[in-house]
C-alpha cells in the first residue's frame, strides 16, 4: 500500500482528500511521513474532527518536502484529525501548522489518510478486549436503563448525576452501569489536590472542559445503593471511584471507605477499584484496610518534573505518589499505572529509561496505555521538553513487552476474578 492522502476540511467540516499530497504524521514538533507498520484501517466508530485554525500540512513524494496547504480551489482549507474509539492508542499527531492560538477542545487528535477508499490512522490496538466498542451500545436500550433506575431511585441524586452522564456526555461507563454489565462509575469528589492542564471538568485555561464536574457529595447510601445494584449483577463487574466528572477521591476517601466497607457486607461479588493520582499515601492504606481491590493511578510521566508540568500538584510530590504505589502493593493490591500518552514526548529515550526504572521499583502489575486528550500545541507550550529524538510509540510498546513479560499491557480496569493469572509472573519488587 502507498502512503494514504492528505485529508483536509473546509469550515463547513466537509472532508477532502488532496489529489497528490500523501498525509503527513506528528511526533512533538516534528513532522514524518508514517510508515506502513503505523498504519491501520480507522476502527468502526472513531470520529473525524476538523482542527480549525490548524493548516494541514502533507508529504509530497516527489520532492521529499512537508508542504502547508493553505486553500484549495481558492477555498481556505483546514488540518483533519481521527479520535480513535477506546482500545486504540495513537502513534503520531496530526501535522499541522498553528494559525490561530485558540486552544482546542480535550480531544486525543491521530492522524490520518485516505487510500482505496477507506481512511487509515496512526494507531495500534493496546487491549483485544470489546468493551466500550461503540457497537455494544444501543441508546434505547440505555435510555430505558435510565429510566428504570431513575423511576425506582427517584431520590437518589447519584443515579441522576450519571443519567446525564450516559445521555449527554456519551460516558461508555455511565452508559455499561444502566446496561448493568462490566465497569459502572461512582463519581464523590467535588474537589482537586492538582490541577492538570487537561483535567476533562475544571478548566482555566481559553479550553472549554468536557464535562461538568459533580457539584454534590454524594450520601453513604446512595454510593452503595448504586454500587450494590451493579455489583450483584452485572458481567464481570467492578465498581470505580476516580471519573472524569470529579475530582480526587482520595480527598473523599473516608466517604469512600465507609461505602466500601457496606458494600462488601452486602456482597462479595465484582470489583471496588479507585482511579486516583495517588497523592495521599495515608488514605490509599485506608482503602486497603476497607476491601478496595485495585487502584489505578494516573500519570503523564515517570520522571517528577515533567508530570509536575501536567499535573501541577498541590501540596504533594511525585515522591508521594510512588510511595502509595508501594503502600498498595504491600497491601497485595493490583495496581496499574495509567500512562498519558503523547506521541514525541511519552517515548523519548530519557522517558523509556524511567519507565523501566520505575516498573522494576514499583512492582506495579499493569500499564494503561491512553491517550492524552489536549490540544498537541498547548501541550508543548506547558511542558518542559529536552531535545531527544523519540524511539517511536510502537517501539516503545514493543520495548516494555519484551523487557517485562509479565506486565499486563492494555488500556481497561480488569476485574479481580483475572488478578490471580497476572500477577502468577509478577512477583513482588
Amino acid at each position: 500500500m502507498n502512503l494514504p492522502f492528505l485529508v483536509f476540511s473546509d469550515n463547513q467540516g466537509k472532508i477532502y482528500s488532496h489529489p497528490f499530497l500523501r498525509m503527513a504524521s506528528a511526533t512533538a514538533e516534528t513532522f514524518i511521513a508514517p510508515k506502513k507498520d503505523d498504519l491501520i484501517v480507522l476502527p468502526e466508530g472513531s470520529s473525524l474532527f476538523y482542527m480549525p485554525k490548524r493548516l494541514a500540512v502533507g508529504f509530497n513524494p516527489k520532492t521529499g518536502l512537508f508542504e502547508t496547504l493553505k486553500e484549495f480551489r481558492g477555498k481556505p482549507v483546514y488540518a483533519v484529525s481521527a479520535f480513535l474509539i477506546p482500545a486504540y492508542l495513537r502513534l503520531y499527531n496530526p501535522a499541522y501548522v498553528v494559525k490561530d492560538k485558540k486552544s482546542l477542545p480535550l480531544w486525543a487528535y491521530a492522524s490520518c489518510g485516505f487510500y482505496g477508499g477507506k481512511f487509515f490512522v496512526t494507531a495500534m490496538r493496546i487491549d483485544r478486549r470489546i468493551r466500550q466498542s461503540p457497537k455494544f451500545y444501543d441508546n434505547k436500550t440505555i435510555k430505558e436503563g435510565v429510566r428504570k433506575a431513575l423511576k425506582k431511585y427517584p431520590k437518589n441524586r447519584l443515579y441522576k448525576h450519571l443519567a446525564n452522564c450516559a445521555l449527554n456526555y456519551n460516558c461508555l461507563a455511565a452508559k455499561n452501569l444502566f446496561l448493568q454489565r462490566w465497569e459502572g462509575p461512582l463519581p464523590t469528589s467535588r474537589f482537586c489536590n492538582a490541577s492538570c492542564i487537561g483535567c476533562l471538568s475544571l478548566q482555566e485555561s481559553d479550553c472549554n472542559a468536557s464535562h461538568e464536574r459533580i457539584n454534590f457529595r454524594p450520601e453513604v447510601s446512595e454510593i452503595v445503593e448504586v454500587a450494590y445494584n451493579h455489583l450483584a449483577k452485572a458481567k464481570e463487574a467492578i465498581v470505580s471511584f476516580g471519573q472524569g466528572c470529579e475530582g480526587e477521591p482520595l480527598l473523599e476517601a473516608d466517604l469512600i471507605a465507609e461505602a466500601a466497607a457496606k458494600m462488601r457486607e452486602k456482597t462479595n461479588r465484582g470489583t471496588i477499584h479507585v482511579n486516583t493520582n495517588a497523592s495521599l499515601s495515608s488514605k490509599i492504606k485506608l482503602l486497603c484496610e476497607v476491601g478496595v481491590d485495585s487502584f489505578r493511578v494516573s500519570a503523564n510521566s515517570v520522571i517528577a518534573k515533567m508530570y509536575d508540568c501536567y499535573f501541577k500538584p498541590r501540596n504533594y510530590t511525585f515522591s508521594d505518589v510512588r510511595k502509595s504505589i508501594e503502600i498498595a502493593k504491600s497491601n497485595n493490591k493490583f495496581v496499574s499505572l495509567n500512562l498519558l500518552v503523547f506521541p514525541g514526548v511519552t517515548d523519548t529515550c530519557q522517558e523509556l529509561k524511567a519507565l523501566r526504572k520505575f516498573i522494576k521499583d514499583t512492582g506495579i502489575d499493569m500499564i494503561q496505555w491512553r491517550n492524552l486528550n489536549i490540544d498537541p500545541t498547548y501541550y508543548l507550550e506547558h511542558i518542559r521538553l529536552k531535545e531527544s529524538k523519540p524511539v517511536g510509540i510502537l517501539a516503545m510498546v514493543e520495548i516494555i513487552k519484551k523487557e517485562f513479560p509479565h506486565i499486563k499491557m492494555g488500556y481497561f480496569n480488569i476485574p479481580k476474578e483475572q488478578f490471580p493469572a497476572l500477577r502468577k509472573n509478577n512477583p513482588l519488587p
